[in-house]
This record gives C-alpha cells, structure tokens and sequence, in this order.
C-alpha cells in the first residue's frame, strides 16, 4: 500500500494503488524493467531498465550500456498538474547519452505529460528514450546539444534496442498425438 500522508486525498490513494498495481504487472511481464515502489510522502517510484542505450566514455568515445534508473514520483498535486522536471528524475548513469536527458542535472524531458498520466505511461516513455526509439534532434529544444548534434549525424544506429519492454505473449496450441 502507497501511504501519502495522514490527510490523503481517498481520489489521489486509490490513483496511487492502481499505479502501483499496474506497474508491478508490466515489470512481471518485462525482461526490460525492475520496478520499485517506495511509500513514503510524497509516495515514488525507481525504473530499472536493463536494455540497450547509450553511455558517452571518458575518452568521448560513445557506447552501448544496458542499465538505467530514473525516478519517478507523483506530488500530491498531481491529478490536477504536471510537471515533467518536478516528476521524473535521472538517477543513473551519469554519463547517460541522449538529447533529451541532461548530462549535468537529473532531469528528462519526455514531452508533455498530462495531469494524471499513468506510470505505465511514462515507463514506456522513459524506455523509448533510452533505447532512442524516441528523442528529439532539435538544438534549441533539448537538455544535452552535444549530443543532439551527434544523435541528427547517427539516426542509422536507431533504435539501439529493438526488444519490446513488455514480453511478447507466444500462443502455443499443443495437442496430444
């Protein structure tokens, strides 16, 4: 059970428990993803993604690395306004290489997020930036330039993980003989 607080909106706890919910099935069905749930208050979420991205080397050689965290947490405001920087937060690695995560701050930037939009939403969001199944190849309109540059010279690499984040169902039909 997500706790918000002693005073908890009944609307916003029953939000928290289908995200809860709903985000521990997609993680089951995932090889991609490792969930956590924290519940304190404000009550967040930790995505571990173990799929392909890119990481810039010290050396500024850019390669591919296969574990991510961001965070993920809902203000109690959050059925009513959304802040994509108040919302999700970049916790690893630092050297993350991708236009729409800053490679100085921990933030992202995954577009417009409505009030109320569902964790498993913005899972899949965050997924589709780091494999760059998504990302945004405008200068004046990104968190890392340098990488913008790179990423408008590279679309042939992309996406470097193709794998879907949820476990494709195989519908075996076996019969005896």
């Amino acid at each position: 059970m997500i706790d918000n607080g002693a005073h908890a909106d009944p609307i916003f706890e029953r939000f928290l428990q289908r995200q809860h919910e709903e985000g521990k099935a997609l993680a089951a069905a995932s090889d991609l993803l490792e969930l956590d749930a924290y519940p304190v208050a404000p009550p967040h979420f930790v995505a571990t993604f173990h799929c392909k991205g890119l990481v810039r080397l010290p050396d500024a050689s850019i390669e591919e690395a296969n574990f991510f965290q961001a965070g993920i947490w809902f203000p109690p405001d959050y059925l009513r306004r959304a802040d994509p920087f108040e919302i999700l937060r970049w916790f690893g690695p630092p050297n993350i290489w991708h236009p729409n995560i800053s490679d100085t701050l921990p933030l992202i930037c995954v577009g417009r997020v409505s009030p109320g939009t569902p964790l498993v939403d913005l899972v899949y969001q965050l997924f589709d930036l780091l494999t760059y199944a998504k990302f945004n190849p405008r200068e004046n309109d990104c968190l890392n330039q340098a990488c913008c540059s790179w990423t408008r010279n590279n679309q042939r690499r992309f996406p470097v993980d193709r794998r879907p984040l949820k476990r494709r169902p195989i519908n075996l039909e076996v019969r005896p003989s």
